[in-house]
């Protein structure tokens, strides 16, 4: 099996809490319901429950940590389950599987620039061509303007990967195959998305593995080395790697679907998706985030959260995505995919809370956990407000997002439907003027009108963030 190139490329811009790219990306939100759950999820509920509504009927094995009123707890579920009851997981390492974490590894780079910025070792307005000057030849004016703010927050006209490829088996092989050598040589080759940075966001997995291996340059050392002087040794996060040794045998079966995968090594690319890690490891590191200045890692672990640019209708950190308005209720999180794993990692500071949810298998089902989560820390209005049938036409037409999505509008029996490219209808709950939800993923649609109160667009908002579109056209009329 190999990953497909729209599990490869794109984040979600409607359910924005889905999962951050693994190695590049996410499978497209779609406008339709989660799996219906018998209790509402949130990041109090037991883990267990969590990990098996996680996994659902996928094969391998789930792990999910939490932290909550102080208290760390695991839960694990297994498919298939094992002929004998397992153990409960433990706080010790040394008794929990390990799994890769795919992109949540971006945080870690993430973390090494906000500590190389904070002790003034490098600035955020540093650019590649000054930081490789006498070191990569060849590198064009654009490319070389690119700067380290940039790179982290995924602004700097960075293409996915090098040499045009954009997922599937040329994608796997690319992270697989490149070492340093062969990365500088492409950067020398790299064309930008735009004719010069900054960039509307857009994910790159090149672009942070070059922010790594620049980092890594500056202190001459390798990026995994970096990592372990400045992060995972001191925090004692002892089974967060990349290398395994003699950790292998505690990495959990790897599966995409029925079908067993291997594990997914890489060399100039580690700063992208290389590390792995233990639920323990991850709710360790989660608690010096939250502990921020005062913590272990100092002020870098508060430097870390702080936005540096829009991203995707909300924020982005170092390399952390922030959803929720400025001054409110704010969530930080990260997730990734690699070839028989998928990883997601949750902060909320405002409650003190923290989540790692860890699977064997790059096709779980997240999705309900995470839209559950959204739909607890950020709710829209749900109930249902009587409409005039005859007004909802006023709203039929296309709305773009960006240059590739659009949303789309039309009425059907006496029903505002809404679907985003590429996807089928779904229907609208009026739920004030001018107001709608998609009420199964805590969705809010809200029409504006220009002075002469005609509908001119549209914003969507969801689990914190909001993106906003502009009418295009008119759609067209749906059969009854």
């Amino acid at each position: 099996m190999r990953l497909m190139p729209h599990a490869l490329l794109y984040r979600s811009w409607l359910a924005a809490w889905l999962f951050v790219p693994l190695l590049a990306g996410n499978a497209l939100a779609q406008l339709q319901p989660p799996q219906q759950q018998q209790q509402p999820l949130t990041l109090a509920s037991d883990p267990a429950v969590l990990a098996k509504a996680a996994l659902g009927t996928e094969r391998g094995t789930m792990v999910v940590g939490t932290l909550h009123d102080g208290q760390v707890a695991y839960g694990a579920a297994y498919n298939p389950e094992p002929p004998s009851q397992p153990r409960a997981i433990a706080s010790g390492s040394a008794e929990q599987p390990m799994f890769e974490i795919g992109s949540v590894t971006k945080v870690f780079t993430g973390l090494l620039l906000a500590q190389a910025v904070q002790r003034g070792d490098l600035k955020l307005d540093d650019t590649v061509g000054r930081l490789l000057a006498g070191k990569v030849a060849g590198l064009s004016p654009a490319v070389a303007s690119v700067t380290l703010r940039q790179l982290v927050t995924h602004t700097g006209c960075m293409p996915v990967m090098a040499d045009g490829v954009t997922g599937g088996a040329p994608l796997v092989e690319q992270f697989h195959a490149y070492d340093k050598a062969m990365f500088w040589a492409a950067l020398a080759r790299i064309r930008l998305t735009a004719a010069a940075p900054p960039c509307e966001g857009a994910y790159s997995n090149f672009g942070m593995a070059l922010l790594g291996q620049l980092l890594a340059e500056h202190y001459d050392t390798s990026w995994g080395e970096l990592v372990r002087a400045r992060i995972t040794e001191p925090l004692g996060m002892n089974d967060t790697v990349i290398t395994l040794g003699d950790k292998a045998s505690r990495m959990a079966p790897a599966f995409a679907g029925d079908r067993r995968q291997p594990l997914f090594d890489m060399q100039a690319y580690a700063p992208a998706s290389a590390l792995r890690s233990t639920a323990a490891d991850m709710l360790t590191f989660s608690r010096a985030i939250l502990a921020g200045a005062a913590g272990p890692l100092g002020p870098a672990a508060a430097r870390m959260l702080t936005p540096l640019a829009r991203y995707e209708g909300a924020e982005i950190g170092y390399a952390v995505m922030v959803r929720g308005p400025e001054g409110g209720r704010r969530t930080y999180y990260h997730a990734g995919v690699t070839e028989g794993y998928r990883t997601l990692w949750l902060l909320a500071p405002d409650t003190g809370e923290a989540m790692i949810v860890l699977s064997s298998n790059a096709r779980a089902p997240m999705q309900s956990v995470m839209l559950a989560i959204g739909k607890s820390r950020y709710p829209v209005p749900t109930a249902e407000v009587p409409i005039d049938a005859k007004r909802l036409d006023e709203y039929r037409g296309e709305y773009r997002v960006t240059r590739n999505k659009s949303l789309s509008f039309t009425v059907r029996s006496g029903r505002l439907l809404v679907r985003e490219t590429g996807r089928g209808y779904s229907a609208l709950t009026p739920t004030g003027n001018d107001r709608f939800a998609v009420t199964a993923i805590g969705a809010q649609v809200m029409f504006r009108r220009d002075a002469a109160n005609a509908v001119v667009g549209v914003s969507l908002a969801q689990g914190g963030s909001q993106l906003d579109a502009r009418r295009v056209g008119d759609a067209a009329v749906q059969p009854e």
